[in-house]
């Protein structure tokens, strides 16, 4: 199986940028989701609280767009 985009330049630069750079913007959100687990693993206090909130919060947002982390 095959799938092909097609962007017409200059036009949609913007959105070729965008599927260009899809995995890495998905590894930025994991990346941050992995940090985010780790301060409220091993803080405590609020610290560990925000960090909770963030990452409940960065999961909302990740369902609402129809998304998943690998």
């Amino acid at each position: 199986m095959k799938a092909t985009l097609t962007f017409r330049l200059p036009e949609e630069a913007e959105e070729h940028r965008a599927a260009l750079d899809g995995h890495r913007w998905q590894g930025v959100v994991a990346d941050l989701d992995n940090r985010l687990r780790s301060m409220s693993k091993y803080h405590e206090g609020q610290e560990s609280e925000r960090a909770s909130w963030a990452r409940a919060l960065l999961a909302e947002v990740i369902s609402e767009h129809g998304v998943e982390l690998p």
